[in-house]
């Protein structure tokens, strides 16, 4: 199966799979039914982005992404994590990650992750050092389970010894949060992939503004593979894949 071209705007799953929690500027905010979901899951597709981000952490996003757009498989690439549960603990002995991967395959209906990362807690440099996760997602990629592997992070020091080993990367950089932008330019010069997550900060920027930033205005835009916005709408997804299309160099 050929891999699609990755799309400069991405889809982020989130809040398909449960109610966005306080720091979202949308916190509180009801569900999307099946049908909803399956028409912007769809849409989605049908407007060009085709990277698809999601987590066992976003609750029923992995069950309804399989659920309704895993006949198109070839047409996204499939982006989850593994670490963090719904419930907000974490696990990352190997047997708990194994699991979780094998119940993301069997919700996502698939046999293979493009990308799978770490979704790392706030001690995210203990983890890199101190845990089986970097053998794990080393012993998964070797597997078949995943593609290309690598770390969604919270800490400067962590991402950069992620770079060791990650193929891919997921840095939350937004114009309101610049601190990240040595770890972008860093991933770009080892010719790794770079995922923008909160390019909206959470929803609390202008989109337009946002993505003008992103896409023209920031020092790293040239370092930028995709840039993940998650919504529950439709018009809003293709509103913003309209904003990509013109800014787009």
């Amino acid at each position: 199966m050929n891999t699609p071209v990755l799309s400069k705007l991405g889809f982020g799953a989130y809040q398909i799979g449960r109610i966005p929690s306080d720091k979202y500027a949308s916190a509180g905010s009801s569900l999307p039914t099946d049908e909803e979901a399956e028409q912007l899951l769809g849409g989605v597709l049908d407007c060009g982005i085709t990277l698809i981000d999601t987590a066992p952490a976003y609750g029923i996003s992995e069950e309804r992404i399989g659920k309704f757009i895993s006949h198109r498989r070839s047409e996204y690439i499939l982006s989850s994590k593994v670490g963090e549960r719904v419930d907000g603990s974490f696990d990352f002995s190997f047997k708990g990650m194994a699991a979780s991967v094998e119940q993301s395959l069997k919700a996502l209906k698939t046999d293979h992750l493009d990308y799978l990362l770490i979704h790392a807690p706030p001690d995210d440099l203990a983890l890199l050092t101190d845990s089986d996760a970097v053998e794990f997602m080393c012993d998964a990629k070797q597997n078949g389970l995943a593609t290309h592997i690598g770390f969604s992070g919270k800490t400067i020091e962590a991402q950069m010894h992620a770079l060791q080993w990650s193929d891919v990367m997921m840095i939350e950089y937004s114009h309101a949060n610049q601190s990240q932008e040595d770890v972008i330019l860093a991933a770009h010069e080892l010719n790794t992939i770079v995922l923008v997550k909160k390019a909206l900060n959470s929803g609390h920027l202008d989109p337009q503004d946002a993505i003008q930033f992103l896409l023209c205005d920031s020092p790293a835009k040239d370092s930028i593979d995709s840039i993940v916005i998650g919504s529950k709408s439709l018009p809003r997804m293709e509103e913003n894949q309209q904003r990509f299309t013109t800014l787009a160099p």
